[in-house]
């Protein structure tokens, strides 16, 4: 049992002492030497943050004597002098968090029980590597799988020398698709690009669709944009099966049955045709398709999709109208509504609707989705691109969404033997939680993780190593949400043992015997490589001038307006309604089908989202002071349907389905329509009663397209606990 005092336990004594001591160097530490009158060792250096967040704000760090004692946004930037919720307090909430790993741990007790012993680095490279060398002469490189994603988005931590580590052993690749790749893969077929109107364009916009994305929550260095065209002018209409912030600021929310957008946007366009409110020399001049997509939208009038979408039928007949008649008018979309079956289909649809109505001829008109295209164009990837000799390897994949099947088959061939997890916590954050948590049970697989903390996946380890975090190593950071490349220099050393994952990486093929350079590139050396580039859109944009400035504005042309000609990278240069080469050749609406058992036992759709206002994903998720800021998860449920279970307000819930159980507290309200209930992602189910959080209800289903998780196709009943 834990000691208490004054009704403080140990755990937030720990982490009230750290902040004192933190606030302390960050506040009152002299900037002179009181000895000496001299100046002590100070610096300034710039940093990015490193999360998976369209913003990719950039900022200062100034430190003494290795100590930080300033952290803030930088002024000039797209973060302009403010940094999220999540963040402004990063230094102490984990730099210096007192519970943060900070040397190589060894596993002592059962898998999930996190009971470890402090050993070396030499002795854990030591035995990790014998260990990984036993299973490749055994079974071969593919028994072993890397899991990584969007928890370190810097080029040199997630990408560089982890990608050439893995490849060169000839491990199974990670299929990473659990977020992103369904909406590009959706935008890419009618496009061909998915970059089109930038962030600060949107200031110009007079009628502003929001569609599946919350940015006062997610995307909060886009709302000003927003919030000055609405000073403008502009209409903001959201479309969410959630009233979300967003929704409840803007000027009209459309909220329709989830998994039905594709539907929805459908049915715009049959009544944009139906009224003769198409730009039809645009269609002409730069799209294929119209009369397909003609023919194709005669099933999707207002009453049927009124019938599909739960929406009024004038409600469809009017969003089309505006939209179409209002200029410009710029659709917004992120990610929110791929994570369904037609969730690819949604995006297709979606983005067909500014060539329908000629949207891209005006600056602020079209489609705002991701920028990454324009980094991609213009950095130096062979800095950090597989070598040509590791590029066409040809070993097997696994999709990162069915992690729990691929660590519990006994079909596949061969097993995954080891299991190594960086920038990435699937025990909270892929679908199908139980049966990922099963796979992590067992014996006879290893598992190594790289991490700050003692996470949910940590805690099964055999090996943890401490992970550096952003003010304590080099990287370079593109962005999928703005126009800004970005520096991150280390602002101190490398607190306790902990090491980059890029050290960990060499010191494991150090170990193992390899002796090719490509695996011993510097951190430094990666990021001037990637730098230098004579793309036009990088002049004036140095390793020197990013160290002074931190981040800097691609050079782009201006006016951007990437389609008012046309000019689509698709295979014929033009905007793509009908593809006769794709399968489906328009995006159509399929209805995700249950059996009837599960109809009958699971009637309620479950949206489980990223409403947390200070987590992100599953980051932050363990520090007690911005839980209690955040407050406990609660289960929103439409008064009708719990008025039918006999629930009330404040009630404590079961929520379960055929996967796994859930217990949270009801919050009666009108955010969510009748049949649906909405949860939070980003708690750690070590954290929560019955050791279970969202991902335990959701499923492990692939999308249409893009191979995404369709995580919001889930059913569930609620019950009192």
């Amino acid at each position: 049992m834990e000691s208490k005092k004054k009704g403080i336990d140990r755990r937030d004594f720990l982490e009230i002492s750290g902040k004192t001591a933190v606030g302390i160097s960050l506040t009152t530490l002299p900037l002179w030497s009181s000895s000496c009158n001299e100046i002590v060792n100070s610096k300034t250096t710039q940093g990015a943050c490193y999360h998976d967040c369209p913003d990719r704000c950039s900022w200062k760090v100034k430190t003494v004597d290795n100590k930080v004692i300033g952290f803030e946004a930088n002024q000039d930037q797209y973060s302009a002098g403010k940094l999220c919720n999540k963040m402004a307090d990063f230094p102490n909430d984990v730099t210096y968090h007192p519970n943060r790993i900070l040397t190589p741990l060894k596993r002592t007790g059962l898998k999930g029980k996190g009971e470890f012993e402090k050993i070396s680095w030499e002795q854990a490279i030591s035995e990790v590597a014998a260990k990984l060398q036993s299973i490749i002469e055994e079974k071969g490189g593919e028994a072993i799988l890397p899991y990584s994603f969007g928890g370190n988005q810097g080029k040199v931590q997630g990408k560089a020398i982890p990608n050439r580590f893995f490849a060169h052993i000839g491990a199974s690749q990670l299929e990473r698709t659990i977020c992103g790749d369904t909406a590009v893969a959706g935008v890419l077929a009618t496009n061909g690009q998915t970059t089109g109107a930038l962030p600060e364009d949107i200031v110009h916009s007079r009628y502003i669709i929001l569609w599946g994305t919350n940015p006062v929550r997610s995307n909060q260095h886009l709302w000003p944009f927003i919030q000055k065209a609405k000073a403008q002018g502009a209409t903001i209409v959201s479309v969410d099966p959630f009233r979300s912030e967003t929704s409840e600021q803007a000027d009209w929310h459309i909220q329709p049955t989830p998994g039905t957008d594709s539907a929805l946007a459908l049915g715009l366009m049959y009544v944009i045709l139906k009224e003769n409110l198409q730009d039809q020399d645009y269609i002409d001049r730069y799209t294929l398709g119209i009369e397909e997509l003609k023919a194709h939208v005669q099933k999707y009038d207002p009453a049927s999709v009124s019938q599909i979408t739960g929406l009024e039928e004038d409600t469809i007949i009017s969003l089309a109208k505006a939209y179409a008649q209002s200029s410009p008018s710029l659709i917004r979309v992120l990610i929110g509504m791929e994570h369904q079956v037609n969730g690819a289909s949604a995006f297709r649809a979606v983005a067909m609707l500014p060539a329908l109505t000629g949207a891209w001829r005006q600056l602020g008109g079209g489609l705002m989705h991701m920028t990454y295209e324009l980094f991609g164009e213009s950095l130096n990837w062979e800095s950090i691109n597989l070598p040509q000799e590791l590029a066409n390897q040809q070993t097997r994949s696994i999709n990162m969404i069915e992690l729990g099947k691929a660590l519990t088959s006994k079909d596949l061939n061969p097993s995954i033997d080891a299991l190594f997890v960086f920038n990435s916590n699937p025990a909270v954050t892929t679908p199908n939680q139980n049966l990922i948590l099963k796979g992590l049970e067992r014996e006879d697989l290893l598992t190594v993780v790289s991490e700050h903390f003692m996470t949910d996946t940590a805690r099964y380890a055999d090996y943890i190593f401490p992970a550096t975090t952003v003010l304590e190593n080099w990287d370079i950071l593109d962005s999928w949400g703005s126009t800004y490349i970005n520096i991150n220099e280390p602002a101190i050393e490398p607190l306790g043992e902990s090491k980059p994952n890029s050290d960990l990486f060499r010191l494991l093929a150090q170990e193992m015997g390899f002796e090719d350079s490509y695996l011993y590139d510097s951190d430094i050396g990666i990021v001037k490589k990637t730098l230098q580039s004579d793309h036009e859109y990088l002049k004036g944009i140095t390793f020197e001038s990013l160290r002074k400035t931190g981040g800097q504005r691609l050079n782009l042309p201006e006016p951007w307006m990437p389609h008012a000609e046309g000019n689509f990278k698709t295979k014929t240069g033009k905007c793509h309604f009908y593809d006769e080469e794709m399968e489906p050749n328009l995006p159509t609406y399929i209805p995700k089908e249950y059996n009837r058992t599960d109809q009958e036992q699971y009637p309620l759709h479950l949206l489980t989202i990223k409403t947390p206002k200070y987590l992100l994903n599953s980051s932050h998720s363990n520090i007690s002071h911005i839980l209690k800021k955040e407050g406990k998860p609660f289960l929103e449920v439409h008064p009708d349907d719990a008025s039918f279970r006999n629930i009330v307000d404040g009630d404590e819930l079961k929520v379960y389905n055929q996967r796994g159980r859930v217990f949270i507290t009801a919050r009666i309200s009108r955010k969510v329509t009748q049949g649906v209930v909405c949860m939070p992602q980003g708690y750690w189910p070590s954290l929560l009663k019955g050791g279970s959080s969202a991902n335990a209800l959701t499923d492990d289903l692939l999308t249409d397209m893009g191979r995404g998780a369709a995580i919001q196709e889930a059913k569930v009943e609620i019950v009192k606990a």
